[in-house]
């Protein structure tokens, strides 16, 4: 079958997806997988991250350094928005200052765009590193995958958005994970100089930045709650460090 023929029966008949199956098994030979899910939870896109982490260091205290003055050379500039000294910018305060086109907000937006392009030079290198590591790994992803699908005698594998309802069974990441840790553990991150990524591996770089900064904020959530809670509980956990994904910005123009 197409595959427009297998989504048009799965849409036209979802209940079939909808039913119990026993551990370890799959949906009548239907199963999912989500490509930034397997990198995510590959090896070798730890120790991408750990290396990158390493290597890039200095550059990322430069970012943070220049984000604190960022920050500092606009606090003046704010404090001559806040008309009702409150220490808080209002949107009224700010929709009060665009009418009567305060000069203060032309040299907030040039302060901050200075920032900005400062920042983006100083991310290049290590988000360069980063994509060429992701789109190392999903030069694997293929070949995996048909090993996972020939060994559990899948038909058809389709995105996760596509089923209604399925069980845990149905998704073969982490099997598709597991075959690619066998042959490639580790992956470069020194791309060559003329290399530049594809589309589809800045889409897994930003999914992956969304999915950190998710994760970071469950952990933050958990934190707070655990704070709550008495003292006999122990002391604070250290914050968990902040992935190199998410410190990265987007390079130039993919191919």
């Amino acid at each position: 079958m197409t595959k427009t023929r297998i989504l048009a029966a799965l849409l036209a008949a979802p209940a079939a997806l909808a039913f119990a199956a026993p551990a370890n098994a799959q949906v009548a030979g239907i199963a999912y997988a989500n490509p930034t899910t397997v990198v995510a939870g590959s090896k070798a896109f730890g120790a991408a991250r750990q290396q990158i982490a390493t290597t890039y260091k200095a550059s990322f205290d430069q970012i943070e350094a220049r984000r604190t003055a960022a920050q500092k050379e606009a606090e003046p500039l704010l404090t001559q928005l806040d008309t009702n000294k409150d220490g808080k910018i209002s949107q009224d305060e700010i929709k009060a200052a665009q009418a009567a086109k305060n000069p203060v907000l032309d040299k907030i937006k040039t302060a901050q765009d200075a920032a900005d392009a400062d920042i983006a030079k100083l991310t290049n290198p290590a988000a360069r590193a980063e994509l060429f590591a992701i789109e190392s790994i999903l030069r694997q992803y293929e070949a995996a995958q048909l090993r996972v699908v020939t060994a559990k005698k899948i038909n058809v594998v389709l995105s996760p958005e596509v089923f209604m309802y399925a069980p845990d069974s149905a998704d073969i990441s982490s099997s598709i994970t597991a075959e690619i840790d066998k042959t490639t553990p580790t992956v470069s991150i020194q791309p060559p100089a003329d290399w530049q990524p594809s589309r589809d591996t800045m889409n897994i770089q930003q999914q992956l930045v969304q999915l950190a900064q998710m994760r970071a904020y469950q952990q933050q959530a958990q934190a707070q709650q655990q704070g709550a809670a008495p003292a006999a509980a122990g002391a604070a956990r250290p914050a968990a460090p902040a992935p190199a994904g998410a410190k990265l910005a987007k390079p130039a123009e993919p191919r």
